[in-house]
């Protein structure tokens, strides 16, 4: 085989091992972004190289304010690390109906190594319980810091 034949007989060598990579995710299936994510309630899903198992609840949670009764959001479930990184989880759920935020919960889970589980609680403490939405997003966690 001459020089040019060889190049490219090494060229197609790599774009086959490319694709096939490409193909199969590359052996790395953990999705590490932090870009906000759709989620459904009772679904599993993965965000920031956590996963949340299927059958995360979302419920109501009667509390007292004053003499009022009020009913927040809670969402539970079970949160898996699934990197190679000994951290915690800290996240937002914010339910939406048309677009505006209907209720946020900050969700949060002790320190995991990798593979590890923990219980995931989004208590929404400030929130009150939505009655209609029609979007569920996953996203970081950031603080108002405009208010005084």
């Amino acid at each position: 085989m001459n020089r040019l034949g060889k190049r490219l007989a090494s060229g197609l060598a790599g774009l086959v091992c490319l694709g096939a990579l490409a193909a199969c995710g590359g052996g790395d299936d953990v999705t590490t972004s932090t870009e906000p994510v759709e989620v459904e309630v009772g679904k599993a899903f993965s965000w920031n190289g956590f996963t949340v198992e299927d059958g995360w609840e979302l419920n109501g949670v009667e509390r007292s304010a004053g003499v009022d009764e009020v009913t927040t959001p809670e969402v539970k479930g079970t949160i898996t690390n699934t990197i190679d990184d000994e951290r915690a989880a800290i996240f937002e759920m914010v339910f939406s109906a048309d677009g505006e935020p209907v209720a946020r919960l900050n969700c949060s889970a002790a320190t995991m190594v990798q593979d590890q589980s923990q219980s995931l609680i989004c208590p929404g403490l400030s929130a009150t319980m939505p009655e209609d939405y029609d979007a569920v997003v996953v996203q970081e966690f950031t603080r108002d810091t405009t208010s005084g």
